[in-house]
């Protein structure tokens, strides 16, 4: 994998950034520091679906939304700086065109406004601003003039001449020495060139952004060369640029909100990387449970002491995990390490999750029995997976690839050869998907009746898919394609994306398509941020359900992109939507959700917008990323 791709390298090099952006639009380094990182968890979260396409954007996004969406005027300026006073649509267009340098239409994706309205609230801060920072607005050619030249008259102008034809001549002679002049500044700057390698900068030039090295670079804020810099750039302050990216105008309020950001206390931004990653990545907490006594003639003081132990043990251990990273892929404390999982197995699969190691070095590639996937069927029983690469590797910011079938019965993993297996359970039978791991994380999805297994890469241009019943692997090609989800029949919703500068606001655009033996599209064009959250495939084998970008469910005809539904917005207690997982009946989608401590799977009904959660007790223990396999009957 790229190391331009690694996630730890991402919060590390472009974090500071999105602190600095929070600081101008909250003017307080804490309130900053908790919205950056709010943000930044909550995109990263979503790492192997943001990590090729522009995660920038998608940190940004979160950023503004999140401020945009306050209530209550949260993140008040404090007075006396410089955008204070501003309301806060107004003060986040101004940042984020002449901080973040974006153009309106990049602006106005990232903030979620439109882009009458941007310009709008960047009159009105222009407006304002004037009114009580008129020196960020003077004009660079004022500047040029000698102070001590007396003002113009606009009541006594220059006299004009009398004889048309000296007039012209004289503009004539003008014009001769002034291509003569412009004659002489190129053949300067040639030399310069050949002398130096580059050209000069003059006074009013602000430096170019370096072109950025990954998808999702940040370019460095240009460095003014004026005499009114206020301070030194931020490094990292702005998004790389956009096909419709352009220098900002008005220099003097950029440099002013550079230096105002760059005056940030290095305190809000210490550590911001690994407190990020560190609540990206942790699994679940401790869960302490208290064992009830067996013994009815316990008296009520020994009970009292024993509950004090407990609580007094877990806090320790809360305290223990709260000093040492836990990385996804462990759970502590560590169990005991289950019985490899038999020839056969007719008790369908629940849900599976990595175990965790405690006094061995984690090798996700090729884990230790504590450490390989632990199976947790229907009846409870717990068995463990031992020929998989199992949960979090740390060198690679990857997840290892595991699915279940809906009901339980198949599984996909990687063996530690780098191999794609999907085994039967009941009867032990495996068979191969031929293909190639490709760069990034693999996306995994199945047929509801286990039958077919689709597999992507990252932004590979070729998928998988696995007919277990034949033994035959087909390959579905495209550009960036991803299979989202498959029919039992074996049709399969393609999603194709490609960059593109035709649509204004979007630096890409994404095709979906029905393919295989029930049907077959040209396709349509959707906002790639309509699957970031994946997708599921309705029995009927038409129906998509998605998660739009502000967390609305949405059902859309996968034969002609047709959206209905009351398309309810997925905040039940302010849960963020980590995936689509099935339909559970024709009206019913399954969703999981988080809050940044436990798990939820949560039933929206399509036809009414109603929601509820599941009531199966695998809510109670699955986590982030663990695959869900046979819900309770």
């Amino acid at each position: 994998m790229s190391k331009s791709h690694d996630l730890s390298a991402f919060l590390a090099s472009y974090g500071p950034s999105f602190a600095r952006t929070a600081y101008l639009l909250t003017g307080d380094a804490d309130k900053a520091r908790e919205l950056a990182t709010a943000a930044l968890v909550a995109s990263c979260r979503r790492w192997s679906a943001i990590r090729y396409h522009r995660p920038a954007d998608a940190v940004l996004r979160e950023l503004y939304g999140r401020f945009l969406g306050a209530t209550g005027a949260p993140w008040p300026v404090p007075e006396g700086q410089l955008l204070a006073g501003l309301a806060p649509r107004t003060r986040a267009a101004v940042v984020v065109t002449f901080h973040d340098g974006l153009s309106l239409p990049h602006a106005a994706q990232v903030t979620g406004l439109w882009i009458g309205a941007l310009d709008d609230e960047l009159r009105r801060a222009r407006t304002q601003l004037r009114a009580t920072h008129p020196t960020l607005f003077e004009n660079p050619a004022d500047l040029t003039k000698d102070p001590t030249d007396p003002p113009e008259d606009p009541a006594n102008p220059p006299e004009k001449r009398a004889n048309p034809s000296e007039e012209r001549a004289d503009m004539a002679e003008e014009r001769a020495d002034m291509a003569e002049e412009r004659a002489d500044m190129a053949e300067g700057r040639q030399g310069d060139r050949s002398r130096n390698g580059a050209t000069s900068a003059s006074p009013w030039t602000l430096a170019p952004a370096p072109e950025p090295t990954a998808p999702w670079t940040l370019a460095p804020a240009p460095e003014p060369t004026a005499s009114w810099t206020l301070g030194p750039a931020p490094e990292l302050a702005a998004p790389a640029a956009g096909p419709h990216d352009a220098a900002p105008g008005d220099p003097a309020l950029r440099a002013a909100l550079l230096g105002l950001a760059a005056g940030m206390p290095r305190a809000g931004l210490a550590d911001l990387a690994e407190t990020v990653l560190r609540r990206v990545t942790a699994r679940r907490r401790i869960r302490a449970s208290v064992w009830t006594c067996a013994s009815l003639g316990l008296v009520a003081a020994m009970v009292a002491a024993a509950a004090a132990g407990l609580s007094a043990l877990a806090a320790r251990m809360d305290e223990a995990t709260a000093r040492s990273p836990i990385g996804p892929g462990t759970r502590a404390p560590a169990q005991e390490i289950r019985d490899p999982l038999p020839a056969a197995l007719p008790d369908p699969v629940r849900f599976a999750y990595p175990g965790y190691c405690r006094d061995a070095e984690a090798d996700a590639r090729d884990p230790q029995p504590c450490g390989q996937w632990v199976l947790t069927t229907r009846s409870g029983a717990e068995w463990r997976l031992p020929d998989a690469r199992a949960g979090y590797d740390p060198a690679t910011g990857e997840y290892m690839p595991l699915a279940l079938s809906q009901d339980g019965h198949r599984l996909l993993y990687q063996n530690p050869q780098g191999r794609y297996l999907v085994q039967d359970l009941p009867t032990g039978v495996v068979k191969r998907i031929d293909a190639t791991a490709g760069d990034g994380e693999a996306h995994i999805s199945s047929s509801p009746d286990g039958r077919y297994f689709a597999l992507s890469f990252g932004d590979a241009d070729d998928s998988a898919v696995l007919d277990f019943r034949t033994g035959t692997t087909r390959t579905v090609r495209g550009a960036d394609v991803e299979i989202l989800a498959v029919h039992d029949d074996g049709t399969r919703v393609v999603a194709e994306r490609r960059d593109t500068t035709a649509v204004p606001g979007h630096a890409s655009v994404s095709t979906l398509r029905l393919d295989g033996a029930g049907a077959r599209t040209k396709g349509f064009r959707i906002d790639p941020a309509l699957i970031e959250h994946g997708a599921a495939l309705a029995p009927d084998g038409r129906s998509l359900a998605l998660v739009t970008a502000d967390d609305r469910l949405v059902t859309m005809d996968a034969r002609t992109g047709r959206v209905t539904g009351p398309r309810p917005r997925l905040d039940v207690d302010d849960l963020e939507v980590i995936r689509v997982e099935r339909w559970l009946s024709r009206d019913k989608v399954l969703v999981r959700l988080w809050d940044e401590e436990d798990v939820h799977l949560v039933q929206v009904d399509v036809r009414t917008g109603e929601s509820a959660d599941l009531g199966d007790s695998a809510t109670e223990w699955i986590d982030y990323s663990d695959p869900l396999g046979a819900l309770e009957r």
